[in-house]
């Protein structure tokens, strides 16, 4: 089977001309690419999508794994509140990814709490939110990477227990962006919109099951309660209830 090509002029139709469209069939990585824009002066919103990228990053500085047959994706926004911004686009995010994946492919994935889908026990999407600044300090723009695995095989050893695809290897990808960037600019209108949070609630693996965390330097342990209006995750422990924007969750059960 032929792999269907990523296409600007065909994600840009896709999207009725709403925003330029750049494709690259290998790239370092569409957010480095777009924050780089940004800061030279480029004026979002601008998409750029890729088929392979050679030096994709995660969260926290680590590395996102990003062979040839995925979708790279980095949107560009400018936000009207930047600290309001980066959490609630994340959530956003998540939410478009997820209805759009639904939507081309019938396929329910599920929401990691803040920023991974996953697919039968393992992650198949991974969001990167930044905000890059100009020389003079000043906001160049919100840069939303989103990494899927449409039809990855293999993974490196490391990998290969915890990464998993959507293993769709007849997906158009053109499609898949473009319903993604509709979703998410849908979104971006109006973070408060309700339907966000109840997409990320109800697509959430963690609400219910025990998981762990760590806050000054100790591991703490709970049961995910709920996330809340804010799209902050609630933990249920021992000492307490205890309320998260940010970090790492790790999910100790999946039972």
């Amino acid at each position: 089977m032929d792999i269907i090509r990523l296409d600007s002029r065909k994600t840009e139709t896709l999207l009725d001309n709403l925003l330029p469209v750049t494709v690259f069939r290998e790239i370092d990585s569409t957010n480095t690419y777009a924050k780089q824009a940004l800061t030279d002066g480029r004026t979002p919103p601008f998409l750029v999508i890729a088929e392979k990228q050679t030096a994709g990053r995660g969260r926290r500085g680590h590395s996102f794994f990003s062979p040839d047959s995925g979708l790279y994706y980095t949107l560009t926004v400018r936000p009207d509140n930047e600290a309001e911004a980066l959490v609630r686009t994340t959530i956003a995010a998540a939410a478009a990814v997820h209805k759009a994946i639904l939507e081309c492919t019938g396929i329910q994935t599920g929401i990691k709490w803040v920023n991974d889908l996953y697919l039968n026990r393992k992650k198949v999407c991974g969001i990167l939110c930044e905000a890059p600044r100009r020389r003079d300090g000043s906001l160049a723009g919100i840069v939303i990477g989103i990494g899927i695995n449409c039809s990855t095989s293999e993974f490196p050893e490391e990998l290969k227990d915890i990464a998993g695809s959507l293993n769709r290897p007849d997906l158009d990808r053109n499609i898949l962006a473009a319903s993604i960037t509709k979703h998410l600019v849908s979104y971006l209108d109006d973070l408060k919109n309700p339907e966000i949070l109840d997409i990320y609630r109800s697509a959430s693996i963690l609400i219910g099951r025990p998981v762990s965390f760590i806050r000054d330097g100790a591991e703490i342990h709970g049961t995910a309660a709920d996330i809340n209006d804010n799209g902050e995750l609630v933990v249920t422990t021992e000492r307490g209830t205890e309320i998260l924007s940010s970090g790492e969750i790790s999910l100790t059960s999946w039972e």
